[in-house]
């Protein structure tokens, strides 16, 4: 049960604190005074995407906080908040601040968690049904997933089995698709295999080629700048006054002076030395520029190699060294696949009998579904008609065919079931799909008998956001009572516009705007006796004359009285 709400600076409310109670909360007010904010905050608290309008204008963070009174035995709960570290003591309290950064602050029990955290525990005690759930019925993608919820008991145990099928499955494909698939998808394996191998041995690559190759495009896209630089040393070296005539001239001149000179013998050794070191350095130098050869043709011969190689590494490999050992797997694989007929085959035959199995299991399903609709469909028009539909209709069309040849394609892990949800209000009409017939005041009434069904016994927190668009009158008395009954079971908080449904809370709010410092403010009250008569009474006239005033009573008797004798 929802016991505090706590507001603070979201949208129009600077600060407010709404103390719930058991059975049935209504909240009302003037058209545009706010009400369906308290339901926004609750859903804020949910953990839904945010954004910066929450914020009030002017302030700096927006922040919601729901205190929940739980029952130590919640195993939803209890399973949750074990895996972050806390004990359910009873009480869950649930707070959320968005910041003007985007920044989400989420704290349960005064400890921070994930957004997807509070997402969990708020599904366990909060149900909000507004008018834009609606569409949700409305749209026949969801109606499956809305049924399955009613008879998730019923369906557990199929379901379990089919879960396990689905893995076996997907194991085989998996093994099939290792193996290249089967028939035609095994012989488009075998030929790009084929394919690539032959594109990697017609290259006949060789480790260190690449390198090679760059050092001599460089060389030849440089050629004449590598000429003109050995022309420059060669002439440098054997010119008019050339290194190798001054080291001959010295020598000589040291040698003619040898019996002379102390020493003279062993410089000539090493202008010697020196003389022998000068001629390999020219040597040497006019084979460079032999070598140096620009051919056009050549180079392009080699680029294109060079271009061959990058391509090869771009499919398979950084390297060459990378290109060939990934040949040398492709060549596994191949020769798998070449003699994987066998093994195909045994594959093939248990995925046959695995997809009887699902086939099989989609049947037993479809049956329990078949039969707990049965049973829905008899509670569902009992509803409508205590909602003043007698004459409606409500059944289930499964839109599909279950058979061997397509099952693998239909199948998940609920089955294989698509349903629509066919409907029709008057005698004569015959059910079509909901969207296509259903009018905005049996879309309310049909909401309700919906929800009825869905939460007889859920232990949450039903949040009513003006269901009752399109109703009125005594239609609207009928819905008042409803949502009664559903508050024996569940605490509920009801937005409403119509008297009669507000005449049947337990406790009343009014919720109110008006200006404050230039803003524009918004606030909950919870009213008295008195302050409720009042408020149904300009709720049926807009105004608190003295026959409203009675009306408003009378309702309020007629509902007390609804309430003791179905008690």
């Amino acid at each position: 049960m929802l016991e505090c709400i706590r507001i603070t600076n979201f949208a129009l409310i600077s600060q407010s604190s709404v103390e719930f109670g058991e059975g049935f909360n209504v909240l009302t007010g003037e058209t545009g005074a706010g009400k369906s904010l308290i339901v926004d905050a609750l859903v804020f608290l949910t953990g839904v995407r945010a954004d910066k309008t929450f914020i009030k204008s002017g302030e700096e963070f927006s922040r919601v906080e729901g205190v929940f009174s739980i029952a130590e035995d919640n195993e939803g709960i209890n399973e949750i908040l074990s895996s972050i570290g806390l004990e359910n003591e009873g009480t869950l309290i649930i707070s959320r601040q968005f910041n003007i950064s985007g920044k989400n602050e989420c704290r349960v029990n005064g400890e921070i968690v994930t957004l997807n955290i509070i997402r969990k525990l708020s599904s366990h005690v909060l149900d909000i049904f507004g008018q834009n759930d609606s569409q949700i019925l409305l749209d026949s993608n969801n109606h499956l997933n809305l049924l399955d919820s009613l008879f998730e008991d019923s369906l557990r145990g199929v379901k379990n089995n089919l879960f396990i099928q689905l893995n076996e499955l997907h194991d085989i494909n998996s093994a099939i698709k290792e193996l290249g698939g089967l028939d035609k998808d095994r012989e488009n394996s075998i030929d790009l295999l084929k394919f690539q191998i032959s594109e990697i041995d017609n290259a006949n690559l060789e480790i260190g080629e690449e390198e090679n190759l760059k050092i001599q495009i460089k060389a030849m896209q440089n050629a004449e700048k590598i000429a003109a630089s050995i022309n420059v040393a060669r002439e440098s070296l054997s010119g008019e006054y050339s290194i190798d005539g001054a080291i001959k001239t010295a020598i000589s001149a040291l040698t003619s002076a040898e019996e002379y000179l102390d020493g003279a013998e062993d410089l000539n050794r090493r202008l010697a030395s020196l003389r022998y070191e000068f001629q390999d350095i020219t040597s040497t130098i006019e084979s460079l520029s032999d070598s140096v050869v620009y051919d056009e043709r050549e180079l392009d011969r080699l680029e294109d190699r060079l271009m061959l190689i990058n391509d090869l590494e771009r499919k398979y490999g950084n390297s060459i060294e990378d290109v060939l050992s990934h040949r040398a797997k492709l060549n596994d694989r191949l020769q798998l696949l070449i003699n994987a007929d066998e093994e195909l085959a045994r594959l093939s035959s248990n995925k046959s009998n695995v997809l009887r199995e699902i086939l099989e299991l989609c049947q037993q399903l479809r049956a329990v579904r078949t039969k707990e609709i049965e049973k829905f469909s008899v509670k569902l028009e009992s509803e409508l008609k205590l909602l003043g539909m007698k004459n409606s209709r409500f059944v289930v069309e499964f839109k599909n065919d279950l058979n061997i040849d397509v099952i693998e394609s239909q199948v998940n892990p609920d089955g294989a079931d698509e349903v629509e949800f066919l409907f029709s209000a008057n005698l004569g009409v015959e059910p079509r799909p909901l969207a296509q017939i259903i009018s905005g005041g049996e879309m309310s009434r049909f909401m309700l008998a919906f929800k009825s069904i869905m939460n007889s016994d859920n232990n949450k927190t039903c949040i009513f956001d003006e269901i009752d668009t399109g109703i009125g009158g005594e239609i609207g008395g009928v819905v008042g009572e409803k949502i009664c009954q559903i508050s024996r079971t569940n605490q509920v908080i009801c937005i409403t516009h119509l008297a009669q449904i507000a005449s049947f809370g337990d406790i009343n709010f009014k919720i109110e705007k008006y200006d404050e410092n230039n803003m524009t403010v918004t606030s909950v009250r919870r009213l008295d006796e008195d302050s409720k008569v009042q408020e149904i009474a300009r709720m049926l006239s807009g105004n608190n004359s003295e026959t409203s005033i009675n009306h408003a009573r009378e309702l309020i008797t007629m509902a007390r009285g609804f309430k003791s004798y179905s008690n």
